[in-house]
């Protein structure tokens, strides 16, 4: 008789990882498949590029079931603490995972993330890859085709959206989907807006394939697995718990994209404006803006904006200078400080 570890007797947790270019849509995509998701525990962890985290909180699922990992990209220096995250969430008893989603920062490099869960031995025994989904803004697409980073992305993708369809006519998502299969040959499109996806779409479908990895990154089970970042990417953040000026607000950030846009790739923030009970969540793609109301702020709560820039060749201090100007007249004697 052969003596086998308790280990190999687990049920192991199914792992997507969700991957995309900055503002394709991936926080909605999150929230969409929690939102109408049918009794599965589902544990969260997601990684902000930048200093100061919006993504975790806009995150629709139970707070104690999600981890956010900030100021850095979940595929260099923070990957231990991708393991240390996903074994937080393993480990704990009240939550009981079904299931685990991992939302990476849209500057991520697939490879590393896939090698972690496919390297670490104790990972191994308790999770297992289902599916990599790699959301590709449609609109925003061409802008972005000739960045290495969003090509790995494709690459390394089991499932492709193609998200906000709406903004392009047929023959453009044609010659679209006609530059992803160039990319990937093999991964499966569809194509949605608002980043709505069938959640068995997405979830309980084994589409993640070794083999297929391996034909793109066969050095991708070593232990040293190269990596490069394009360095010139930047982040900076800035936070008031002073509320904002809304008109103020609305002046400046048009100004900015009209000023600065070709080098402000994305721009996110959760806002505090003055007489307003609500949440607004904020987001910019290049020059796309979007706002919207979002919850109730607690009452117990201190109301504090954040909000963060990523791109490149961008001054910092004036950026977060510029933010503090849009404070409530009432409090322009006193605001915060940027985050450094």
């Amino acid at each position: 008789m052969v003596l086998r570890s308790d280990t190999m007797f687990l049920k192991k947790i199914p792992v997507t990882v969700i991957s995309g270019f900055l503002g394709a849509g991936k926080t909605t995509l999150v929230n969409h498949v929690l939102t109408h998701n049918t009794g599965a525990n589902i544990g969260v962890i997601v990684n902000e590029f930048g200093e100061v985290g919006i993504d975790g909180e806009l995150i629709v699922a139970d707070e104690d079931a999600v981890i956010e990992i900030r100021n850095g990209c979940i595929c260099c220096t923070v990957r231990t603490d991708l393991v240390a995250g996903v074994k937080v969430l393993l480990e704990r008893s009240d939550i009981n995972l079904d299931r685990l989603i991992i939302e990476t920062s849209g500057l991520a490099d697939p490879a590393p993330v896939l090698q972690t869960f496919l390297a670490d031995t104790d990972l191994l025994n308790r999770v297992e890859l289902e599916s990599v989904v790699t959301l590709v803004d449609a609109a925003n697409f061409q802008r972005q085709i000739h960045d290495g980073i969003a090509r790995e992305q494709i690459a390394f993708a089991d499932l492709i959206v193609l998200n906000k369809v709406e903004l392009l006519d047929t023959d453009e998502i044609a010659l679209l989907e006609k530059d992803l299969r160039a990319i990937n040959p093999i991964a499966v499109i569809i194509r949605t807006n608002n980043s709505e996806v069938a959640t068995d779409t997405l979830l309980g479908v084994h589409r993640f394939s070794l083999p297929n990895v391996l034909a793109i990154e066969p050095g991708i089970l070593q232990d040293e697995h190269d990596h490069e970042h394009d360095n010139s990417i930047t982040s900076c953040g800035v936070e008031t718990s002073h509320a904002l000026d809304p008109d103020r607000f609305n002046r400046w950030v048009n100004q900015l994209v009209q000023q600065q846009g070709q080098h402000i790739m994305r721009m996110k923030g959760v806002l505090n404006f003055h007489g307003e009970a609500r949440q607004f969540y904020f987001h910019s793609v290049h020059m796309l803006l979007e706002a919207k109301p979002g919850k109730r702020w607690p009452s117990a709560e201190t109301r504090q904006s954040r909000f963060v820039f990523i791109g490149r060749h961008f001054d910092r201090a004036v950026l977060q200078r510029g933010f503090l100007d849009c404070v409530y007249e009432i409090s322009r004697r006193s605001v915060a400080q940027p985050v450094l």
